[in-house]
């Protein structure tokens, strides 16, 4: 007998284990006859997230005896998480059919964006020797692109500077700062990358200061050469910060009363600050969260940006890691034990196995480099500084720099709404509830977009209750939202509504086109005043409509009544496309 409230116990002595690395070779047997035995899925997941835990920064374990058949068996588990982590895990144990299964599931274009990610950071956990040429291909693949630039910089493959360099032109925001971070993070492909900029294939506009740094870190002498003809001489710090502070504050006072906007300087925010500082709950943890700090005093914002240096606290003093195989990593060491080292950078955390790491040097500087304002216009400065000293939050204006931060598939980062009612499971946005509403409840993105294609899927169930996707809409007072909806539910599938404005504008249904209690793509087009949307490649909305809002946020939908659950997954944003009519399959 398994009564649950043992296997509870169970688990979080499991999950204790794991945690504090007790956990040895000989419990795995062990532990495999639990999983082999229970049908329970949560008891499952209990074992799997503490077997995983207790494996982090090691490529490969013997695998236990009788792992075969729990991996045949959790494959076929009715949970998405038990199968994605039985599949990690088995890799970690050296299972063929998990390898071949992770690397078709990356290459396969069909499977959801969420489920591809999740075999790319497994494949990567384990460093699978045939992934670079893999990572290449994905560098022209939208959804993966990212990952696949920051994946890259593991490898010592030759093609990848060129690869990279390649497609560089097409990249934006966020995918820039990660094809610059992977290029730095080694010799043969840094030099590459200043050549480039030598002949002007990439702006020198692009290369932030602390890559700048990164780049000296590797102490190559051609490095320091190329560096010096196209970014000028260097000096490890300013000889008067005083004189630097009041510049800066000369710059922004030409501004007049108001001398920034907030909105703009959140996009510069974003392009130079977020990856590594938190603000207003969103953002980076390499840094500290400024939401708290002194950000209204000019003074005070000027003297931590021009002289970051001056104060440093032991926990964000960077440091210095060499990889064997010749990589170069610049972070902060959030944590290391006999088996991993934990490294926090601008770009993302890698849990390095020990066995990888050549040599940790700590240095005296802050992780935050100096000169972050050198490179920015005077307005640039201005909108910036005006951000950081505003008391709330504003609007994040949709850019190339920042569409890709619309959702991260990880968290509610950018949105705002009721966490009992919302939350992120397996990449997918959830929304929830048992007992049913009595009102309407919305998961808002600060995200503002006017000319757009959004696509995503949407799975409703029950169907018969009622759900939607506002777009070009404003957050009321109240927490309500006004503007479009594309609305999702029976009887409404395909319809286009404005909420608390005019009603229905579009009362076709396009319910003959939905898959019930399956995942259905919905795609928005709006351009001007026209507004498309499309069910599964059908055409719904087809509407010209010159009173309406040309610009907004997208919010997510749970409509008051009984019990529902609503899911969605694999956003896509295109901005400025072309106005587009017709089927799309």
């Amino acid at each position: 007998m398994k009564p649950t409230f043992i296997l509870s116990i169970a688990a979080v002595v499991l999950l204790y284990l794991s945690s504090t690395k007790l956990l040895a070779a000989d419990a795995l047997p062990s532990l495999t006859q639990v999983l082999s035995a229970s049908d329970d899925m949560q008891f499952q997941l209990d074992i799997l997230r503490g077997i995983s835990a207790s494996l982090k920064g090691r490529r490969q374990v013997a695998m236990p005896v009788g792992w075969d058949a729990v991996e045949s068996k959790l494959a076929t588990s009715g949970s998405s998480e038990v199968r994605a982590l039985a599949q990690s895990i088995s890799l970690t144990f050296g299972s063929e059919k998990a390898l071949v299964a992770l690397r078709s599931t990356v290459k396969d274009a069909s499977a959801g964006l969420a489920t591809r990610l999740t075999a790319l950071e497994s494949l990567l956990a384990v460093k699978d020797s045939s992934l670079a040429q893999t990572l290449q291909a994905l560098l022209r693949d939208s959804g993966l692109r990212g990952a696949a630039l920051r994946g890259l910089a593991a490898y010592d493959d030759a093609n990848t500077p060129s690869a990279i360099l390649g497609v560089y032109g097409s990249l934006a925001g966020s995918e820039r700062r990660d094809a610059l971070a992977t290029l730095c993070s080694r010799t043969p492909s840094a030099r590459q990358l200043l050549s480039s900029i030598e002949q002007g294939a990439v702006s020198v506009k692009d290369l932030p200061a602390d890559l700048i740094r990164q780049l000296r870190n590797l102490k190559d002498p051609e490095i320091e050469r190329l560096l010096t003809k196209v970014y000028g001489s260097f000096r490890d710090s300013s000889a008067d910060k005083v004189a630097e502070v009041e510049k800066y504050k000369r710059i922004y006072r030409a501004g007049g009363s108001q001398p920034g906007d907030g909105i703009r300087g959140r996009v510069v925010f974003v392009r130079t600050c977020q990856q590594c500082h938190t603000l207003f709950g969103t953002g980076g943890a390499v840094g500290p969260d400024i939401t708290g700090s002194n950000r209204s005093d000019l003074d005070y914002i000027l003297q931590n940006i021009v002289d970051p240096n001056a104060v440093i606290p032991n926990e964000y003093r960077t440091s210095s890691i060499e990889t064997k195989d010749g990589r170069s990593i610049s972070g902060l060491i959030k944590k290391q034990d006999g088996n991993s080292l934990t490294v926090a950078t601008a770009t993302e955390t890698l849990v390095l196995p020990r066995a990888d790491v050549a040599s940790v040097r700590e240095s005296e500087l802050s992780m935050m480099p100096e000169g972050l304002l050198a490179q920015l216009a005077d307005q640039e400065v201005r909108d910036l500084i005006y951000y950081l000293s505003r008391p709330g939050q504003v609007p994040l204006m949709a850019t190339p720099d920042t569409v890709s931060l619309f959702f991260n598939a990880k968290d509610l980062s950018g949105w705002d709404g009721n966490d009992e009612l919302w939350k992120v499971e397996n990449g997918e946005i959830v929304g929830q509830t048992r007992t049913g509403l009595k009102k309407n409840e919305f998961l808002k993105s600060q995200m503002v977009l006017s000319d757009f294609r959004l696509t995503c899927k949407v799975k409703l169930t029950p169907n018969k209750e009622n759900s939607g996707i506002q777009f070009r809409s404003e957050v009321l007072p109240d927490g309500e939202v006004r503007g479009y909806q594309a609305d999702a539910g029976a009887g409404w599938w395909g319809k286009l509504y404005e909420e608390q404005g005019r009603g229905t504008l579009w009362d076709k249904s396009g319910e003959e086109h939905v898959r019930r209690d399956d995942w259905n793509s919905y795609e928005i087009l709006a351009v001007g005043s026209k507004v498309r949307t499309f069910i599964n490649g059908h055409p719904c909305v087809d509407l010209d409509d010159p009173k309406g809002a040309g610009a907004g946020v997208v919010a997510l939908q749970m409509h008051a009544g009984g019990p529902l659950e609503v899911r969605f997954k694999d956003f896509q944003i295109e901005l400025n496309p072309k106005l587009e009519a017709g089927n799309r399959q």
